[in-house]
């Protein structure tokens, strides 16, 4: 190759590359089948999952599954290759974030909550079918669908719209339930509390809820954590709800929510989100509770 035409190649490729980089995604998401038919997200802040049908016989939730990450990079592909392929569990933090938030049968960090009369709260089971709805550069849309929320025996079905979006904190959901119930229903999205109450902050007017917590809370993430670094300090996780026009917020079974009077058929709004003190993005960053609580 001659000089002047090998140099205008290496240009060429410093022009790809820096376009490639500009035009790099900042949100992205996918149905993930080699894990149990989780479907899981993420922007700049943090990655989520909810879980699917081959999981069913665990009786997973309809929550959020909330990831950590250090910094605005994409992780989801390369958490779930280094479970599956290379064998080393994405509980535990090897420089880039980890799964260390246990869900259950539980909202989890987010997840739509149903409060029936006399203050009983209802979750439901995995999602039935998926699909996505918008995929760009900087956002990300998808659908989920239930076929069955028990609510008091009675199925309910339910359908989740969620948006991630570059550059936002809180994911926006959309929800629509639908079914026969008679009774009173208040509808909104719920924090599953792991740790202690005093890390809650709440704003009814605004319709805010927000938790903060040992990110290492759970005790098998801690141990395995430990066993490989020798240490328990993960820093600290925090969650976030907002539910528009305000609405009741309360603690009930360990999950804090907030939620609006209901009626089947609507579609009910609210936002999710979650971030880590350990999560770097210079002045966005948030190290201390206080700085996640005063960035909602």
């Amino acid at each position: 190759m001659k000089k002047t035409n090998y140099l205008a190649f290496l240009l060429f490729c410093l022009l790809v590359g820096c376009s490639q980089q500009v035009q790099q995604n900042k949100v992205y998401g996918r149905y993930v089948p080699e894990r149990k038919d989780d479907f899981a997200w993420e922007n700049e802040y943090a990655a989520f999952r909810m879980y699917g049908p081959a999981l069913r016989p665990e009786n997973p939730s309809n929550g959020v599954d909330l990831w950590l990450k250090t910094s605005p990079e994409l992780v989801v592909d390369s958490f779930y290759y280094r479970e599956h392929v290379l064998g080393l569990p994405y509980h535990i933090n090897y420089g880039k974030g980890l799964d260390c938030y246990k869900v259950g049968h539980t909202a989890g960090a987010g997840g739509l909550v149903v409060i029936t009369e006399g203050s009983h709260l209802w979750t439901g089971g995995a999602y039935d079918r998926w699909d996505i709805i918008e995929q760009t550069p900087d956002k990300f849309v998808f659908r989920l669908e239930y076929d069955s929320l028990l609510v008091e025996n009675h199925a309910l079905q339910e359908t989740i719209i969620i948006t991630a979006e570059a550059g936002q904190i809180l994911n926006k959901a959309q929800v629509v339930l639908r079914g026969e119930y008679d009774g009173e229903l208040w509808v909104g999205g719920g924090i599953y509390l792991h740790d202690s109450v005093d890390h809650v902050y709440t704003c009814e007017h605004c319709g805010i809820i927000a938790y903060a917590e040992n990110a290492l809370s759970d005790k098998t993430a801690a141990q395995m954590n430990f066993d490989y670094n020798g240490s328990t300090s993960q820093g600290r996780s925090y969650i976030a709800v907002k539910t528009p026009h305000g609405g009741w917020q309360d603690i009930i079974d360990g999950t804090l929510f907030s939620v609006q009077p209901y009626q089947l058929g609507d579609t009910l709004t609210y936002y999710f989100g979650a971030c880590w003190s350990e999560w770097g993005n210079g002045e966005l960053s948030f190290p201390t509770d206080e700085d996640w609580f005063n960035a909602l």
